[in-house]
Formats: C-alpha cells, structure tokens, sequence
C-alpha cells in the first residue's frame, strides 16, 4: 500500500521516488475519476457569455476526450478525469515542472439563466468548452452526463 511505502522508515526513498508513486498510484487503485475531495489540481478555465450562449473552456492538454467526465446539476458544472503522465517511466531530474498530470476536477457554478438541456461539450485543440444557450433556468434540473464530442 503506498501510505505503508512512504510511512516506512527503513526504506531510505528520495523525493522523485515517492512523487512518481504518488502521480502513478491512482491507475493502480482502479479509479475511473477523482472525486471531489480527492487530492486534484484544478484546470485553467475561461467562463464567458455571448448574446445567446454561455460557455465554459477548459485548458487540458494532451487528454483522450473518453476520459474526461462532463456534468451539470443545475447549478453548476464539473468536470473531472485523469491526466496521464507521458513521460519515461524510472528515475527523472526535473529542471523545470509546470505540466500537472493525474486526477483533476473543476467545478464551475453558472451564474446566469441556461437552458441546462441544451448543453453540448467539444473537446477541439486540447481545449473542452462546453455550451449552453442561454434561457429560462429550471425549477429543478437532475444530475446529468454530457458526452463530449470529438
């Protein structure tokens, strides 16, 4: 278990050694997505409105669009996955380390009326945004999935 790894003072581990654990652990847990408590970091996100619609951008990189989960709840909307690192496995010596990797989630609350129904998701450029046009915000929206389209 990795807390038994880390907590175990015989075994003499460097920093790069137990980030590349604590990065790699979650594939090996079996976890499809993080969940909100969960240690993440947080996408750099634009939320802006035109004249008819609302829309939500995601900057994530380097991710396979069937690996990003997209909700709304009527509320806000949450995004969430796993960012995988791509680098070698084995022993590194970072110079420089900005590239955020593993589970991320982002909540977003909406702050004008939409029409929850109407929200699509694209991910295009290594960019997600997801759109709603604008309307009549509902009495009472359900959780729901949006697919994110290629």
């Amino acid at each position: 278990m990795l807390i038994e790894r880390m907590r175990d003072p015989d075994q003499s581990g460097d920093l790069e050694e137990i980030f590349e654990i604590l990065v790699t652990s979650y594939s090996t847990q079996g976890r499809a997505v993080p969940l909100e408590g969960d240690l993440c970091w947080r996408p750099a996100t634009d939320a802006y409105e035109t004249e008819d619609t609302y829309v939500v951008q995601m900057d994530l990189a380097g991710m396979d669009p069937a690996g990003i989960e997209v909700q709304a709840d009527g509320e806000s909307l949450i995004v969430r996955g796993i960012r995988k690192d791509i680098a070698p496995p084995g022993k590194k010596h970072y110079f420089k380390m900005e590239i955020n990797v593993g589970p991320f989630v982002r909540r977003v609350p909406i702050p004008v009326q939409v029409d929850w129904g109407s929200a699509t998701a694209r991910y295009r450029n290594g960019f997600l945004y997801v759109i709603f046009r604008k309307g009549r915000r509902d009495q009472h929206v359900d959780r729901r999935q949006i697919a994110v389209d290629e």
